[in-house]
């Protein structure tokens, strides 16, 4: 369905199908798409080609095509005036020269009429000169702002369309990158720099213009020089676009290690992993480190070349003028007079330093357009399945349809070596359930992606009907599926919407008609009225009636999954936020959510995933009830490894390396004792007790009952007491960064920093002095040279005041001669001087920069790392936000110590000389004030639309599954409005002020004019000193407006400045805790005033210890919990444990069992220190570590979390996290936990082996394979301590045997503590605690619970597969 143009911020409509098109592109003229496709092709590599493919190749508007006409055509008249002032200064030399040969003799004053004219036309070419810079300075801002918002909106849109296979490659820190750094590279390529830039081109043409009307000799000799200065631009361009490629790639793998780090802060405090994520990062940004230096080099030699060339024709020029005024001294025939040579020389000299300011602009425009380059390679990429697009058939029904596999094989584009499928056929009938059961990795989950066509077969087919799946247009087909995964992906939205996003691309007619309130700001705008203190009713009427129906099927689909307790003993209900890849809520609670947005488009085709693989037995026999209660009329494709939730199915397909072993209902598959009834027998829970040991007839009749009855009647009061207490399931905690449900997804500052006072300027520098510290030696001699380059400008002018005094005519030609010979000496060994100088001050600032970045970003990235779980939740601090410290912020910061920095001493260094110079010859003017402007822009203005993007992109697949591009893509372009009229309103204002520090300079001039040319005629100065303080205060004050143009550069400096610092300098309570060396913490670490800035520059890289390798310990930990209560600080009044107390011996195997959100989780939360609790004692091995500081006994505690997490990095590496943080594990140590865990035959089948890059949370592996290699990693670690979070919930029954069988072999020398629903991973266990409620209500053996514990009775007949 169309969506509206006047919906689409961006001016352009989008199609039914989702593609963005410009609402002015169909009327534009023929010529100018001609161009777009010019630029737009893949041949045009060059830098230029490359830039001008950025402006033109995304699909400008008339709006943008008549801003960059206009700022062009203003950008090339601002470049105009200043000839137009050498013109006029040439007539007064020759007015001052024809009136007397004295240099000290003052002119008749008869020319103060003719100096009062030319002054006040300067003063019009000014007022022209501002007018201009302001028109383009505006333009060209516009441009870059609607520019960028262009590229956002496209390059989010084609990241939406693309297939799985796409992202499933793409760099986890890819998304960011893009978004952060190359959009604000880009908007600093394509915005008021640009039009500088045009008007210094067009200074310089029309400067050889003037030049050619005056002295066409000189211009001729003068014009050879300008293929140079292209062909160091172009040649420069070419390497610097080389080696930020190069940089881009090294710093995208050690974003992604960050992002990865704060997103699973839990893991990494649970293993104490800080060191090893912080030196592989660190690793990173070292090669990072040597292209970026080769990058700044390459720069300063661009850079030194443009400022050679420009002083070495200057010298030329000298020369040449010399030898003509000398002819003309000596009446040979000649046009040419003093004030036209001075003219020439005065346009040329001043276009030659002009133009040696062009080196920063194409070094910006150059990464520009590398960056835009590559925004461009995944905008303009042709997506294999494309979820928007409206090719296929849109009619055909899938209700009554077969589903059939025809010899399909299969492998992921990451792995093409691995085959996942292999021959697979089977039929799948229409209304019936088929369910998938087989081992891990053996190709289930694969096939529900063929289905949902997120791949295509590599050979074979799938076919609805009679027809091939790929003549279906795709977001007809998955809208007629309901999908639940196996890891449930929410977005970060309110429950109600995430629901809600069911409806979105329902393929039922009935729900067309609310598509377009869907798309609309409607639900986020009730959801947060709710959210605010009004009623839910209250909200839903003043929405209309549209709303009403959806919140009432997001209710019914609530109640159906077994949702709608929970939710409604929520604070908030339906409209509470389910935070950051749902870490609101539990496991439990987030499968029940994906339930019920499966469930509310009422569809005719269900895939379940292992959609009940995180709930308790109760929570799951009502499920399969209301399932069961759905299903009659719906084709149903489950996927289960927990056998009891499958053995009604009316097929049953057995899966095996890739390949249908067989199928057929439970009892003709028992019945043939083949490979399913062997799953049967190892997953039977079996007997109950000695005394019970084969179910009654009467037990069985109940149990058969159970599973037919509806909801209502199967909740009984304390189930319905245990759903509806709401407690924040601390399944998620362990694993995943907890998201307070106030926080916005726009990163805002902490509440706590809101109200602590900025630091001031000098607590700043004085804060950002450690960083910078070590590199002293080189920023001094960057500032030796930048001094040097500063004071060159003044030497510059004396030179060019001597060469015009020498010039008179009055003097003879031999001495004119020989003037001009040494002053265009001098100006050549000026040349050689500045290239000198500007290569060494490039090089020495660009490897202090380089250093000074490195040490940033490895210090900040420990200091975050080292922070507590409490502090990663507070309200406002997103893994985004907290990315940024680290990338953007030290970026910025190191500018201080890079070209920033350079340029603002030379420019300081040449103001405060020009002054100087003045004062020497007594020129009053230039005591003449300046004003002080600062422009700071909005930063970080869009970073909601950034986190959209990098969320729909962790989340793709449900993105697709749900067809919900047009819903993101609604969501995204709602969060540009907001910046995008605060920045447009920044444009018009902070554009003032840089127009007027541009043109001042030529009103100073027109003042330095006045008033000399007075002094001159009082015969107070002479014409040389006139000269000489003439071109020094214009360089000094064309500085000037180039250090405003830092100002914002400066000024975002000094704000990460400010961040960075008040980061390093948090107290680290405990810091003894990171002395991995074996013996007491240093003095420094244990004094409260510690900070990182005091880390010695050879202590900034983590340093990893290691030692022998550890064994096996003889003796597990013991464990007591006495009287703990906690509550989650987001929500202190719901208690998450109350009075909980249970003992656990050293050695014992220990299970904690119970319903979802009942405190299973948060024992494991405290027992790793994550939070403290808020009374009662936690005691391990006889020490109470709520009093203790520091966290050193997690150092023989190892955690499996229920949602496995995986860093980017070899699988060595990954598995290498667990092991104590003073021991490297060996390769053998690896493989050995490896073969515990039943998955070193998975990693050996693999191309690389252990050398197998993981992308962030291991995408190319299957939910069982990362659940073992999870295992893995807690296993290297040797533990005394293994706490096991549902560790084999995503386990076939085989794998689970050999895990089960591991764990029995360190058995008694470990302590272990499993959270389980599937019982028989915990029936022989030592004793089993019953949790409910926050309380441990029962203990015991399985025996002793299944004899007098009714609930635990129940879960056990539940999970039976016995006849």
């Amino acid at each position: 369905m169309a969506v509206e143009e006047k919906n689409s911020p961006t001016g352009a409509a989008m199609t039914n199908t989702g593609i963005l098109v410009p609402s002015s592109q169909q009327s534009l003229p023929e010529w100018w798409t001609k161009t777009q496709k010019f630029f737009s092709r893949e041949n045009t590599i060059t830098p230029t080609f490359g830039y001008f493919r950025l402006l033109f190749g995304t699909q400008p508007g008339k709006t943008d095509i008549a801003l960059i006409v206009i700022g062009t055509i203003a950008g090339i008249g601002a470049g105009i005036p200043f000839p137009l002032l050498g013109i006029l200064f040439g007539e007064l030399v020759d007015d001052l020269n024809s009136s007397t040969c004295s240099t000290t003799q003052a002119p008749p004053g008869g020319y103060q009429a003719a100096i009062t004219t030319k002054v006040l036309q300067v003063i019009y070419v000014s007022i022209l000169n501002f007018v201009c810079m302001y028109i383009h300075t505006g333009c060209w801002s516009m441009v870059g702002e609607r520019l960028v918002r262009r590229l956002r909106t496209k390059y989010f849109h084609s990241l939406l369309r693309q297939e799985i296979a796409f992202t499933d490659t793409l760099p986890s820190g890819d998304v960011t990158s893009r978004l952060v750094s190359d959009i604000e590279v880009i908007q600093a390529g394509t915005s008021e720099k640009v039009g500088l830039f045009i008007g210094t081109i067009s200074y310089f043409v029309a400067a050889y213009i003037v030049a050619f009307l005056k002295v066409a000799t000189i211009a001729a000799m003068l014009m050879s020089v300008v293929p140079i200065y292209f062909l160091m631009a172009f040649g420069g361009g070419h390497y610097i676009k080389k080696y930020s490629g190069r940089i881009s790639t090294h710093i995208n793998a050690a974003t992604s290690i960050v992002s990865s780090s704060l997103s699973h802060m839990s893991i990494v405090h649970a293993f104490n992993a800080n060191a090893r994520l912080e030196a592989l990062f660190a690793q990173h940004l070292v090669s990072a480190r040597m292209d970026a230096l080769k990058k700044a080099i390459t720069h300063s030699i661009q850079f030194g070349m443009l400022y050679f060339v420009a002083y070495a024709s200057n010298a030329l020029a000298f020369w040449q003028g010399s030898r003509m005024i000398a002819d003309l001294a000596e009446g040979k025939p000649s046009k040419v007079s003093v004030g036209a040579v001075y003219t020439v020389i005065f346009v040329l000299l001043d276009a030659s330093f002009v133009l040696s300011q062009m080196a920063p602009f194409m070094h910006i425009f150059a990464s520009a357009a590398s960056a835009g380059d590559r925004l461009m390679t995944t905008i303009k990429r042709q997506s294999a399945i494309d979820g928007t697009s409206s090719e296929g058939d849109s009619t055909i029904s899938l209700a009554s349809e077969e589903i059939e596999l025809q010899d399909v094989t299969f492998n992921y584009p990451a792995r093409p070596e691995v085959p996942v499928l292999q021959g697979v056929s089977f039929k799948i009938p229409p209304n019936k359930h088929t369910a998938i059961v087989g081992t891990s990795g053996s190709g289930k989950s694969t096939v529900v992606a063929l289905l949902e066509r997120l791949y295509d077969p590599i050979t074979g087919c799938v076919r609805v009907g009679n027809r091939d799946l790929k003549e279906i247009n795709v977001r007809h087909l998955r809208g007629s599926i309901g999908l639940v995964q196996q890891e449930p992906n929410l977005l970060d939205r309110s429950i109600l919407e995430n629901i809600a996003h069911g409806l979105v691309s329902s393929s039922q007619e009935k729900h067309k008609h609310l598509l377009p309130t869907l798309l609309g700001p409607s639900l986020s705008e009730l959801t947060e009225k709710i959210r605010q203190g009004a009623s839910e009713d209250e909200a839903v009427t003043e929405q209309g009636d549209v709303v009403r129906e959806i919140v009432n099927l997001t209710r019914h689909a609530a109640t159906l999954s077994n949702a709608i307790d929970f939710i409604n003993a929520l604070p908030d209900g339906l409209a509470t936020r389910v935070g950051s890849s749902g870490a609101e809520l539990s496991g439990g609670q987030k499968q029940r959510i994906a339930l019920a947005r499966a469930l509310i488009r009422d569809p005719p085709v269900l895939l379940l995933d292992e959609a009940t693989a995180a709930l308790d037995s109760t929570s799951e026999r009502l499920i399969q009830a209301a399932l069961n209660k759905v299903s009659e009329n719906v084709t149903t494709v489950s996927i289960a490894h927990r056998l009891a939730t499958a053995k009604d199915a009316d097929n049953i397909i057995v899966m095996q390396k890739g390949r249908v072993m067989e199928q057929g209902t439970h009892m003709d598959l028992v019945a043939r004792d083949g490979v399913y009834a062997g799953m049967v027998r190892l997953q039977n829970i079996g007997k109950f007790s000695s005394s019970s040991s084969i179910m009654t007839e009467s037990t069985q009749v109940d149990a058969n009952i159970d599973r037919s009855l509806t909801t209502d009647t199967l909740l009984n009061k304390e189930e319905k007491l245990s759903l509806e207490q709401g407690v924040l399931d601390e399944k998620e905690k362990p694993a995943q960064l907890y998201m307070p449900e106030e926080a916005d997804s726009l990163p805002t500052e902490p509440e706590n920093e809101k109200e602590k006072p900025k630091q001031t300027l000098w607590a700043t520098m004085k804060g950002s002095f450690p960083l910078i510290r070590p590199n002293i030696l080189l920023i001094s001699l960057g500032l030796i040279t930048s001094i040097m380059i500063g004071v060159s400008y003044t030497g510059e002018a004396v030179i060019f005041g001597h060469t015009v005094g020498s010039l008179s005519v009055c003097r003879g030609g031999p001495s004119i001669r020989s003037s001009g010979m040494l002053f265009g000496l001098l100006f050549f060994i000026l040349a050689i001087v500045k290239f000198a100088a500007v290569i060494v001050n490039g090089a020495a600032f660009g490897w202090a920069a380089e250093k000074t970045l490195y040490r940033t970003r490895v210090l900040s990235l420990r200091s975050l790392l080292r922070q507590p779980l409490e502090w990663h939740n507070a309200d406002g601090r997103t893994p985004g936000l907290l990315v940024a410290l680290v990338t953007s912020d030290a970026s910025a910061l190191s500018s201080l110590t890079g070209t920033t920095i350079g340029v603002l001493f030379s420019t300081v260094a040449n103001l405060f000389a020009g002054v100087i110079l003045s004062q020497c010859h007594r020129m009053e003017d230039s005591r003449s004030p300046s004003g002080y402007l600062t422009r700071i822009k909005h930063q970080k203005a869009y970073a909601k639309a950034t986190a959209i993007t990098v969320e729909s992109v962790d989340n793709i697949k449900s993105i697709a599954a749900f067809s919900l591009e047009q819903e993101a893509y609604s969501v995204f372009n709602r969060s540009l409005k907001a910046p995008y009229k605060s920045n447009m309103k920044s444009v018009l204002h902070g554009n003032f002020w840089l127009s007027l520090a541009y043109s001042i300079s030529t009103l100073v001039y027109a003042l330095a004019y006045w008033w000399g040319s007075q002094q001159i005629l009082a015969g107070m100065y002479t014409q040389v000193q006139f000269f000489i303080v003439l071109p020094a205060l214009l360089f000094s004050t064309q500085s000037c407006g180039q250090m405003f143009a830092l100002v914002p550069d400066i000024s975002k400096a000094r704000i990460a400045a400010s961040n960075i610092v008040d980061l390093l300098s948090i107290k680290h309570e405990g810091d003894e805790e990171y002395d991995k060396t074996g013996s007491k913490a240093s003095a420094k670490h244990t004094d409260p005033r510690f900070n990182m800035l005091e880390d010695k520059p050879r202590d900034v890289e983590a340093q990893l210890i290691t030692t022998t390798p550890s064994s096996f310990p003889t003796k597990g930990m013991g464990v007591q919990f006495r009287n703990v209560h906690f509550r989650y600080p987001s929500r202190p009044n719901q208690p998450a444990l109350d009075d909980l107390s249970i003992n656990i011996s050293p050695g014992q195997f220990c299970a904690l069992v119970g319903p979802s959100g009942s405190g299973k989780s948060t024992t494991f939360a405290l027992l790793e220190k994550f939070y403290n609790p808020a009374s009662g004692s936690i005691i391990i091995d006889g020490v109470d570590i709520t009093k203790q500081s520091g966290a050193a006994f997690r150092d023989t505690i190892a955690l499996v979390p229920q949602e496995n997490v995986m860093f980017e990095g070899t699988v060595a590496f990954n598995i290498g996290l667990g092991a104590r943080p003073d021991v490297e594990a060996t390769q053998e140590e690896i493989e050995e936990a490896c073969r515990l865990a039943n998955i070193h035959d998975t990693i050996a089948a693999l191309p690389d082996g252990y050398n197998t890059v993981c992308s962030q949370d291991g995408k190319q592996f299957s939910g069982g394979q990362r659940q073992r290699l999870s295992i893995a990693r807690a296993l290297v670690r040797k533990p005394r301590l293994l706490l096991l979070d549902e560790s084999t919930s995503a386990l076939d029954v085989e794998s689970e045997k050999h895990v089960q069988d591991a764990l029995a072999k360190v058995a008694r020398k470990t302590t272990i503590v499993a959270i389980a629903h599937r019982l028989n991973t915990i029936h022989r266990a030592d004793r089993i605690f019953m949790i409910e409620r926050g309380r441990c209500v029962d203990q015991g053996t399985h025996a002793e619970l299944v004899e007098r514990c009714e609930s635990y009775r129940a879960n056990v007949i539940h999970q039976s597969l016995d006849a």
